[in-house]
């Protein structure tokens, strides 16, 4: 009885476990009708006939639109685990492929700086999700921003900057992601700052953290997200920066067509739906990829107590059959079975 029932208990831990290790590391197979962005994406209507003649013979001639992206910004845009662009200005794009019949492919980069360079280079075609800074208007048409998200500072909790010190930044050397518009906001409204450039959000909390930088300028949501993944936990708020900014499209200065499409569907969307699709990204739960340690351990203990339940029942099993030896071995021969 007891075997039994240890056996039905495995079973169902190998169930659960099964389960939320199929959550955790294949969440798109587990997604429902409640989603936000379906109903949005089912009720998207094509916007061809708002086009020009021009508009429209330039989709069919270049139906494939090269898209540079920032590999490691996420909730607004990253690649997750199997190599897929996913986030907030990726559901953008599953709109606007719905809207105007494009085929956006997204360009993967090592870094944000790689991605600025290939669409100086002409080698791509358009940014999902970028600031409209001065210095990129050099070369890029931007949209309108389809959100407007605000900066903030941190520093090493050990450290002796004051709250609300933003704007005063003389000396401070200041960790930034290398092309980032946190990078053209310094240089524009506080030159006086020293700028230590980082490859990633990343590498830009680690200068801090070992003491190379005083503090770290980026988004909270991106800062938060990196915190959470490289564990870098002794980081402190030290003040917010609004920047006038903004995330939108942008085209090439010489995809004038591909600017004017571009816009045109994203004018299409509802103030609602853009809501609705921030709140999705920004205020949902954190990224499933940041967790893997965890389920990663939960699956070793599991693993463990199984293999503990094993041992046990193996050894059950063979100390009652000893038994059962012995007590046969202390019967009289009259009292063994023929």
């Amino acid at each position: 009885m007891i075997s039994v029932l240890k056996i039905c208990v495995g079973l169902l831990i190998i169930i659960a476990e099964v389960f939320i290790g199929s959550r955790a590391f294949f969440p798109d197979v587990f997604l429902t009708g409640d989603d936000e962005f379906e109903p949005i994406l089912a009720s998207r209507k094509s916007i061809l006939d708002k086009l020009s003649p021009e508009e429209v013979a330039y989709i069919i001639e270049n139906p494939v639109v090269r898209v540079g992206v920032d590999p490691g910004f996420y909730p607004l845009e990253a690649f997750n685990e199997r190599g897929r662009h996913e986030g907030l200005a990726a559901d953008y794009l599953r709109l606007l492929e719905k809207m105007t019949g494009l085929k956006f492919s997204p360009v993967r980069t090592k870094d944000w700086a790689e991605t600025e360079k290939l669409a100086r280079e002409g080698r791509i075609d358009m940014f999902s999700a970028a600031a409209g800074t001065g210095r990129r208007g050099e070369y890029m048409l931007f949209t309108a921003p389809y959100v407007n998200l605000p900066g903030v500072v941190m520093a090493r909790r050990d450290s002796d900057m004051a709250a609300n010190e933003a704007k005063e930044l003389a000396g401070k050397k200041i960790a930034v992601v290398r092309d980032y518009s946190w990078q053209d906001y310094l240089r524009d409204f506080h030159p006086e700052a020293v700028i230590i450039e980082a490859p990633t959000t990343l590498d830009a909390l680690e200068l801090v953290a070992s003491g190379q930088a005083d503090a770290v300028l980026d988004y909270e949501f991106n800062l938060l997200e990196k915190i959470q993944t490289g564990e870098i936990l002794q980081m402190r708020n030290v003040d917010r920066v609004d920047a006038s900014y903004g995330h939108s499209m942008a085209v090439r200065k010489d995809l004038q067509p591909l600017f004017n499409i571009i816009s045109a569907a994203l004018a299409e969307i509802s103030p609602r739906d853009k809501a609705a699709l921030a709140k999705k990204w920004l205020e949902g739960e954190r990224r499933p990829d940041a967790a893997k340690h965890w389920q990663w351990i939960f699956f070793f203990f599991v693993q463990a107590i199984l293999l503990c339940m094993g041992v046990n029942a193996w050894y059950g099993v063979r100390a009652r059959k000893e038994l059962n030896a012995a007590l046969c071995g202390m019967r009289s021969p009259s009292e063994r079975p023929l």
